[in-house]
């Protein structure tokens, strides 16, 4: 039997998901491929293009024991170090909230079927309590692990809703959170603040904008479609 994570975890992953998802591709827009270097004393993230600073250690993910190694946990640093302190609100909300992926020092994630995923799940997931603007990761150890950043710089820019791009979003979250489709479509709805009324079989909601976002449910309780009307 694949691990997975917990029901809290799941809840609250799909919750946010659709939304963190394009929170995390814009960001991936803005940063592109430049060569990064990250300063965790000062943190920053630079690149020839310019500085981005509010950089947190997220954790750290190992592919030789597919473990994830929160950098609150990390010997190396320690809680109280200029990049890790901000992390203590994932472990506080972990807390208010029973997700004891938030609260564990180390995951084991070697009997999920896709580990290295599994820690990027985790990331940017994580990410979202800190604000979500955007987790960078580079390769560490020689290409035996990697290491996960969130980075909070305001110049970096806050997804707006897309009626366009909803339907390829709530898919996309839906196939990383399958557990409850439902609520993955709540969350991206009041994500934005958008007004919506259910029904048994669909959600509708209507952007500030005048676009409508109606999405149907099959008999199981899965996404069947999503329609735009801008």
């Amino acid at each position: 039997m694949t691990a997975d994570f917990s029901a809290e975890f799941r809840a609250y992953g799909g919750w946010i998901a659709a939304a963190a998802i394009q929170q995390q591709d814009l960001f991936n827009d803005v940063v592109g491929p430049d060569s990064l270097e990250a300063d965790l004393n000062e943190r920053t993230l630079s690149s020839d293009r310019g500085v981005l600073s509010g950089v947190t250690l997220l954790g750290s993910f190992s592919e030789l024991d597919r473990t994830w190694l929160w950098g609150w946990a990390n010997p190396g640093f320690g809680p109280d170090a200029p990049a890790v302190a901000p992390a203590s609100a994932i472990r506080e909300f972990g807390e208010r909230h029973a997700i004891a992926e938030f609260t564990a020092e180390t995951l084991e994630l070697g009997g999920f079927e896709q580990p290295a995923q599994a820690a990027i799940m985790l990331a940017i997931t994580a990410g979202t309590v800190l604000g979500g603007r955007g987790v960078w990761s580079t390769a560490i150890n020689e290409g035996r692990g990697h290491v996960y950043l969130h980075v909070a710089d305001e110049q970096l820019p806050l997804a707006g809703f897309d009626a366009i791009a909803t339907p390829r979003l709530l898919m996309t979250a839906v196939s990383v959170f399958p557990g409850d489709h439902r609520q993955v479509v709540r969350g991206y709805f009041q994500h934005f603040g958008l007004t919506s009324d259910e029904g048994p079989n669909m959600l509708h909601a209507t952007a500030p904008n005048g676009s409508t976002i109606t999405v149907d449910f099959d008999d199981h309780g899965r996404v069947g479609n999503v329609s735009v009307q801008p």
